[in-house]
């Protein structure tokens, strides 16, 4: 595999007016008073100019946004003007903005494109591997001396992300922030589930490999809609954007390990993907993909293509998240005009030997890193930006639209009413997450049942023991690709399972064994 090379004012006093018999003067000295020997009256002097400090040049500030959103409107809409009105009452003038969008891996293409001509823009989307090389290059600042004026962002993103995103001492990361309710956690994903399928066929949730395994052939093989027909499949995924990730990871997690994380084996870190239980795995999923049980277009099936699943009922359980519980998302909302009996829930990991059981906690900062340009004009302006998106009142406005007209508010409960059907309807009007200048997490506008859900995909996780980057991973960005190659060719049976021992030893001569010893000399710095 081959190694790639790191890219590397002086103030004036001024006259207000001279009179012919007075003279204004700016220092400290009296002036001359006129000799009476020669009694005379001065020329009067030309006043200086006065001098004033310039006002802030009104700044336009470049947002680029990993999201995908294309309903919004290119001129901001509603929310671009009623933003700019809240900026103006708090006494922000000067700021503007504009958004652009780009989703996955279009938009890391995209922001790669901007670097290399040197026009990033002012404030954008990063992961962890890109800040650590845009750091690196100088693209992009140091937040620590911005943070400290900015007390709203301070109150609500915590210690833990903010360290994991420091770069030789400094914070070049913006993380989430969080409210305080037990709901607003970071982990949403897990399996989502077609609760009414298992009504019809009269099964429980399973909470077992083995129950989970049974459901899925019920939901292949026992016409769980009701159609007369066998077109349906028991499990569903997408393809992941990231190539560090890996479908189906809650079965990884039932044998204690998740493919990309890093685990302890004595006193050593290991990545997943190369420890044995890997290998357990991928001989299971090649089992049930064999009888037919997974959707064999799931290694090329985009995101919005397996929405079209779900929401043809072509799936009974798929990888989702806590969200498509509640009935205003999109995907539940197209499935109940579908459908109109159709009920999404969300599965506890299934357990394996020994109780085992959890999906891949989500990285820090809640995967939605930001980072500003070193070239951004006026830095200090954009923060004021972004902490006034973070207050009392930035935040409802930017979030949720204008308080009775897009949402109502209970105070005594706690809770958010949205007006709208969707989302969708926020982001066709310019509020809501492509504007969200700090994503902070709050979850008072969900149902009960959704709540529940966050609750249960914050419950069950499996930790990663290192989440930093080091210099060996920049040097083989190609090796999950590896990885990548074997898990979609060994579960769909056109490789045989032992084909993983080649994989291990590949890992190891195309960068893994210096990775590995980076991260152990890194991770045992910590424990001392």
């Amino acid at each position: 595999m081959k190694k790639i090379k790191r890219l590397n004012t002086i103030g004036s006093c001024s006259v207000a007016a001279l009179l012919a018999l007075s003279v204004a003067a700016c220092s400290s000295g009296t002036p001359d008073k006129p000799s009476a020997a020669q009694p005379q009256t001065p020329a009067p002097q030309q006043p200086e100019k006065k001098e004033t400090a310039a006002p802030p040049q009104p700044v336009t500030y470049k947002i680029f946004r990993n999201f995908g959103a294309p309903e919004y409107p290119a001129d901001g809409g509603k929310g671009h003007k009623e933003v700019l009105a809240g900026l103006e009452k708090a006494g922000l003038k000067g700021i503007d903005y504009q958004v652009n969008l780009a989703s996955g891996t279009e938009y890391f293409t995209k922001l790669n494109l901007l670097a290399s001509s040197g026009d990033l823009p002012d404030f954008f989307n990063v992961d962890i591997p890109t800040l650590t090389r845009f750091a690196d290059e100088g693209l992009i600042m140091p937040l620590d001396d911005l943070l400290k004026n900015a007390p709203n962002v301070g109150k609500l993103v915590i210690s833990k992300d903010l360290d994991a995103l420091k770069y030789k001492g400094k914070q070049y990361g913006l993380p989430v922030g969080y409210r305080p309710e037990a709901f607003n956690g970071p982990d949403v994903s897990g399996f989502n589930v077609r609760q009414d399928w298992l009504d019809n066929l009269g099964l429980k949730q399973p909470k077992t490999l083995d129950e989970f395994y049974n459901v899925l052939k019920a939901f292949t093989n026992d016409d769980p809609d009701k159609n007369g027909k066998k077109d349906t499949y028991g499990l569903g995924a997408a393809k992941p954007s990231n190539p560090q990730n890996t479908t189906f990871a809650a079965i990884f997690g039932a044998y204690g390990i998740i493919p990309n994380f890093w685990h302890e084996r004595d006193g050593q870190l290991k990545q997943g993907m190369v420890l044995p239980e890997s290998k357990e795995v991928l001989a299971l999923l090649q089992k049930w993909f064999k009888e037919g049980l997974i959707d064999p277009e799931f290694v090329i099936t985009e995101q919005k293509q397996l929405d079209e699943k779900v929401v043809g009922s072509k799936v009974g359980i798929f990888e989702g998240n806590a969200f498509n519980v509640d009935p205003k998302q999109p995907v539940n909302l197209a499935l109940k005009k579908a459908t109109p009996t159709a009920n999404v829930q969300l599965l506890a990991p299934p357990s394996g030997a020994g109780g085992k059981n959890g999906w891949p906690e989500n990285m820090p900062a809640y995967n939605d890193i930001r980072a500003i340009s070193a070239k951004a004009k006026n830095p200090e302006q954009l923060m004021k930006l972004i902490d006034w998106s973070a207050s009392d009142a930035g935040f409802p406005l930017v979030t949720y639209g204008v308080e009775n007209e897009h949402y109502t508010f209970d105070k005594a409960k706690n809770r958010i009413n949205m007006t709208v059907n969707s989302y969708s309807d926020l982001y066709a009007q310019g509020f809501s997450n492509p504007i969200r200048f700090i994503q902070v997490v709050d979850r008072r506008w969900m149902v009960d049942e959704a709540l529940t859900a966050m609750e249960t995909a914050n419950k069950y996780t499996v930790k990663n023991q290192f989440w930093s980057t080091t210099q060996a991973m920049l040097d083989y960005p190609d090796l999950p690709k590896l990885w990548s190659e074997y898990y979609a060719k060994i579960v769909t049976g056109t490789w045989p399972v032992d084909k993983w021992d080649e994989f291990v030893t590949k890992y190891y001569s195309q960068g893994g064994k210096e990775i590995e010893k980076q991260v152990n000399e890194e991770w045992k710095k910590t424990k001392k």
